[in-house]
């Protein structure tokens, strides 16, 4: 039998206090929606930036201004295959995702869905015009532990709902306990870290996410 001590985190950015919590200091979160009408919503999405920063997170490719300017001087902005690499390595750095799908887009549901893919917490929020029916997004039906879904109607809603989705996992405790591994298992996850690059808590972690995402019984019982 294997014994193997692991402790798990959240970010790469954290102070480990006395009391055990780690605190987030700085979250690094990817924010990605529509250019299709950027200029229609660009407050919207500005507002959903600052509020990011205002509350001492990085946004890890800050794009907007730039597409914005682009459309409204109407000069044809990067293609997306041109970034795609940037753009999923970026989803892969983050430690949470923001996505706005006001505007449908293939291309923002393909990152959401990486996103999830990547066992990233997700916030997807839209814009719903005063009493205008929610619209129906397919994504919905994914019913993931990771994915938060709000509605906003205003500019001011928008800081509130970003707030309380950080807050949800700006502290986590840090948990240390012994693995008790057999020798199969042990030599599965020493092949799985070498085959695929990753450190063997990354290994065990999936694993246990991938349970948790598919447990109903811990899904009903989600604050979310």
């Amino acid at each position: 039998m294997f014994i193997l001590t692991h402790i798990f985190t959240l970010s790469r950015s954290i102070c480990v206090s006395n009391g055990g919590i780690i605190n987030v200091l700085n979250m690094i979160i990817f924010f990605s929606c529509s250019t299709k009408d950027i200029v229609k919503y660009k407050n919207f999405y500005r507002e959903i930036r600052n509020s990011i920063k205002d509350l001492g997170h990085s946004i890890n490719r800050d794009w907007i201004d730039k597409s914005v300017e682009f459309a409204e001087k109407k000069i044809k902005d990067v293609p997306p295959s041109s970034v795609y690499k940037d753009v999923m390595s970026a989803i892969v750095t983050a430690d949470l995702v923001v996505v706005d799908a006001t505007v449908a887009s293939m291309s923002v549901g393909h990152q959401l869905t990486f996103a999830l893919q990547k066992m990233k917490p997700v916030l997807l929020l839209q814009f719903i015009k005063g009493n205008k029916e929610d619209k129906e997004l397919f994504i919905g039906g994914a019913k993931s532990p990771l994915l938060m879904i709000k509605n906003y109607g205003s500019i001011k809603e928008i800081k509130p709902i970003i707030k309380d989705f950080i807050r949800k996992y700006e502290s986590t405790s840090k948990t240390r306990f012994n693995l008790v591994l057999n020798k199969a298992q042990d030599s599965y996850v020493q092949w799985a870290a070498f085959s695929y690059k990753k450190s063997k808590t990354e290994i065990i972690q999936e694993s246990i996410n991938e349970k948790m995402e598919k447990d109903k019984n811990f899904e009903k019982n989600l604050d979310l």
